[in-house]
């Protein structure tokens, strides 16, 4: 039997009571039945999804939507790390682009913050300075030592109201690279940053240094053609005047000699006028060609030994008249050594002589003009010609004096004298070319004094240059001459000259037919121009030549270039006179046609003459000079062959030289002609063919002087 307990609280008797009382009154079959009931286990089935399903359906559900919002993030985080890959990558790219871009550009630019701090520039800024100076080129634009200090203030001055873009603003001025000043157009413009209130500065420049110097030669060289137009202007004007005149006067005098109401000394007096004005219309042309020589470098001096006082002497003697016409006395003295012989160019001298000498002459209309020379030794093979002409003319001012020596120049007093002006200038630059001086003192009303100083090389040998003049002229008494010109007046006046002398000329209208002539019969000359159509005389010389003609051949020409003469001697020219021919002129060289034909027929290159004259005519010394010459020149010319071969220029010209130099000491003038035109020839690929054959040349002429050399010392021996 079962029994129910229950706890009561102390103190509540009347609840036991009651409860006891209601449990008694429970039959027994349903106690049972209940405590059955929580004896055995029941079957209990539990429903989990029914109880969870909700909590799982809402924890699912925001477990999807934290990991899909975990992905959509990811993936957009993943997104924009690409994005901001793919824009730093473009951006990397156009950084380096544009540093390259900046790099490539061949003219320095940077860009300078508001305050003046250069923040970025390309490699052609680094480069354009030095290491040092590149430093001071990244200090601030503020600092002193800053380059573009200037730049800066006035960048501020332009920029600091407006704070426009795209307006560029340029510089002219110097800056220091730390080798040298040089000129740059500099530039700049203002770029607003949208990011910062701040703007930036980019500069640049461009260096026109180069620029600068070419437009200032552009404007030098366009002054100088200004000039050269006045000038050509002037020399047109003067010319005019100085050729007209004295060809109206010729005119004038044979428009009176074609009259018949002259007598017999008006006559001859006009033709003396006439004659004497032609000279001085040739002595203006001469001028004019010396101008032009010297001015182009192309005036060559040709040293010989010379007596100095006996130069001097005659060319005073041929002023006497001049001077004793005018009443004025006319001395020359020299305290000269005697036996001395200078190495001038006697021409040249001659010339600056004749100048000076009759200026003093043209402007002293009474008093007198004294010539004065002597020898300043410096040792005992140098020494300098100090030489004065001192007149009691007008004198010269101050102002007269600076304007001399230029080209035109003439002074008050001597626009009313005959002149070009050309002279004095002509004395200056021969005695510069001489490495000599010429200086005045003058005073107006007193006279003046030219003093000549030139260094010159001193032997003590017997004169031979002015003994030649004063030879008498000997004439060979028959010649057979043939003359090839085609300008009929020219013909008619060499052929009456050379009859008026008693020889025999036959004509040739140009060097075909001269050369058909020469084959058909002898002549003992043959004079011709140079320029004539179908053949010229420099070809008809050289085909004659290459028939081992013997024949003497005079070259004439009208064009008095140094380089023409050259030109005829060599192609085998035995002369090249210019024209005019006078026929003392004439003379002279037939006299000396007629000494060679009588002292050496068979020495067509030796100049036998003047070696007898060099040596006193000791044929032991002649013989010894000439075959000196010979060993001398056998070793000099493979020499020169050689060098030119392995390119050794310096050697090759010293070889030249001592050839050209030898060939003076004789007189050889082909050889001269062709070894100075050796010397003046520049070296290179280009020239080396005609040099060449220009050593070709010399080989084949040395040959030739080999065999006469060994006719004369057989003939001697």
């Amino acid at each position: 039997m079962h029994r129910f307990r229950s706890l009561f609280p102390r103190g509540e008797p009347e609840l036991k009571d009651i409860i006891n009382k209601a449990l008694n009154a429970i039959p027994p079959s349903e106690v049972l039945r209940l405590t059955e009931k929580w004896i055995k286990m029941p079957n209990v089935t539990i429903d989990t999804w029914d109880l969870y399903s909700e909590q799982f359906y809402i924890v699912t559900t925001l477990s999807v939507l934290l990991v899909g919002s975990s992905l959509l993030w990811g993936f957009y985080l993943l997104r924009s790390v690409r994005r901001r890959k793919v824009i730093q990558g473009d951006l990397e790219n156009q950084i380096s682009f544009r540093k390259a871009l900046s790099d490539s550009l061949p003219n320095p630019t940077y860009v300078v913050n508001w305050q003046g701090n250069v923040i970025s520039h390309n490699s052609a800024f680094e480069h354009y300075f030095t290491a040092d100076y590149y430093k001071n080129a990244m200090l601030p634009l503020e600092n002193s030592d800053s380059p573009f200090k200037d730049v800066f203030s006035n960048a501020h001055e332009v920029t600091a109201e407006t704070k426009e873009n795209r307006t560029i603003y340029t510089q002219v001025f110097e800056i220091d690279n730390g080798i040298e000043k040089r000129c740059i157009n500099h530039w700049h413009t203002l770029c607003n940053l949208p990011a910062s209130d701040n703007a930036v500065y980019i500069c640049g420049w461009q260096d026109i240094t180069e620029t600068r110097d070419l437009i200032n030669a552009l404007e030098v060289e366009k002054n100088k053609a200004i000039k050269a137009t006045v000038a050509k202007s002037q020399f047109l004007a003067t010319m005019s005047h100085e050729i007209r005149t004295p060809i109206s006067s010729i005119m004038g005098f044979l428009e009176l000699l074609s009259g018949s109401g002259l007598s017999k000394e008006q006559r001859v007096e006009a033709i003396s006028l006439a004659y004497a004005t032609g000279q001085s219309l040739l002595g203006l042309i001469g001028e004019i060609l010396d101008v032009d020589k010297i001015e182009s470098g192309n005036y060559q001096l040709q040293p010989q030994w010379v007596d100095i006082p006996t130069l001097v002497q005659n060319t005073c003697h041929s002023f006497g008249a001049i001077a004793a016409s005018k009443s004025i006395a006319l001395s020359c003295s020299s305290t000269f050594p005697e036996h001395y012989l200078v190495k001038i160019d006697p021409q040249a001298f001659k010339q600056v002589l004749s100048n000076l000498l009759s200026n003093a002459l043209k402007f002293t209309t009474e008093g007198a003009v004294k010539i004065t020379t002597s020898l300043v030794h410096i040792d005992d093979n140098h020494a300098v010609i100090k030489m004065t002409i001192m007149d009691s003319g007008s004198g010269l001012s101050q102002e007269e004096q600076q304007q001399l020596f230029k080209r035109y120049s003439q002074t008050s007093a001597g626009r009313q004298q005959t002149g070009s002006g050309l002279g004095l200038m002509i004395c200056k630059e021969l005695i510069k070319n001489m490495q000599g001086d010429l200086s005045l003192e003058s005073h107006p009303g007193i006279g003046t004094t030219f003093t000549i100083t030139i260094p010159v090389e001193i032997s003590q040998q017997v004169a031979t240059v002015e003994a030649k003049a004063e030879q008498p002229i000997t004439l060979p008494e028959k010649l057979s001459i043939l003359i090839a010109d085609d300008h009929p007046t020219n013909r008619l006046l060499l052929k009456r000259q050379l009859n008026l002398l008693g020889y025999d000329v036959d004509e040739a209208t140009d060097g075909v037919q001269a050369l058909h002539k020469v084959s058909m019969q002898h002549y003992d000359l043959l004079i011709t121009d140079v320029n004539m159509p179908n053949m010229d005389g420099f070809e008809l010389t050289r085909k004659l030549r290459e028939q081992n003609s013997s024949l003497p051949i005079w070259g004439l020409t009208a064009n008095a270039q140094a380089n023409e003469r050259e030109k005829g001697l060599s192609c085998g020219m035995n002369l090249c006179l210019f024209k005019p021919l006078t026929l003392d002129v004439l003379k002279t060289h037939l006299s000396q046609l007629h000494q060679v034909a009588h002292i050496a027929p068979q020495y067509r290159h030796l100049d036998i003459e003047a070696l007898k004259n060099n040596t006193a005519n000791d044929l032991q010394l002649m013989q010894e000079i000439l075959m000196t010459f010979q060993h001398e020149t056998h070793k000099d010319l493979p020499a020169a062959f050689q060098a030119l071969e392995a390119g050794d220029n310096r050697t090759f010209h010293q070889c030249i030289h001592r050839i050209h130099g030898a060939a003076n000491i004789l007189n050889l003038q082909k050889l001269i002609n062709i070894s100075h035109q050796l010397e003046i020839t520049p070296v290179s690929d280009d020239s080396k063919p005609e040099i060449l054959q220009l050593l070709n040349s010399v080989k084949e002429h040395i040959a030739e002087l080999d065999q006469e050399i060994a006719v004369f010392c057989q003939k001697n021996d």
